[in-house]
């Protein structure tokens, strides 16, 4: 009896078919079980509707993985921006301050005056106002985190400048005998040193 050729062809068809085997190691699955396009497939194990977990090995190429490096790159970023803004302030603040010391600086000379002009004047009222008007001074800067430094006492290289020595005065070594010109810190860092003279 002759076979139908089309039965022959069906039944070829549902018989098993020889593949190579590294055919099928070249095979790709489309997604991971997720949803999620996974290019290796083979260490991924997440399943429908669940969160993929972190035995994929296709780290770069895992969709459901890669919202979680966004997250990640997002924080860090975050993070980022945070320390930026941080070091922008201190600088901004550093910048102020280094613009009021300089301002200070210019300012001392004239400030000074009042320590020539006490010296020179002899008239009691005239000596009394031009005081006046320097303690007022005084009294603002010091509002203003400036401060003067104390010029009495065993001389400190830290916070004087010795200009000149004198070795009649009576006490020890070492010791501030008078004050030239005013020294002033400003929260704690000097803006000028404190200018004396110093026993021999």
């Amino acid at each position: 009896m002759k076979k139908n050729k089309s039965n022959e062809n069906h039944l070829k068809k549902d018989e098993p078919q020889n593949i190579d085997k590294n055919m099928i190691d070249d095979i790709t699955p489309d997604d991971c079980g997720c949803g999620e396009n996974c290019d290796c497939g083979d260490d991924c194990k997440c399943h429908e509707g669940e969160k993929c977990n972190d035995d994929c090995s296709c780290d770069e190429n895992c969709d459901c993985k890669k919202e979680k490096n966004y997250l990640d790159d997002l924080l860090r970023l975050q993070a980022e921006f945070d320390n930026y803004r941080k070091r922008m302030q201190s600088a901004l603040s550093d910048a102020r301050q280094d613009g009021f010391i300089e301002a200070i600086e210019k300012f001392l000379p004239a400030l000074d005056s009042f320590k020539m002009a006490t010296d020179m004047i002899t008239d009691k009222n005239t000596l009394m106002g031009i005081k006046f008007i320097e303690k007022g001074i005084l009294d603002t800067l010091n509002k203003m985190g400036v401060e003067e430094i104390d010029a009495t006492g065993e001389f400190n290289p830290e916070l004087h400048q010795a200009i000149d020595t004198d070795s009649t005065a009576d006490v020890a070594p070492g010791t501030i005998v008078k004050e030239a010109y005013k020294g002033f810190t400003y929260k704690g860092k000097v803006i000028r040193y404190s200018q004396v003279i110093v026993k021999r």
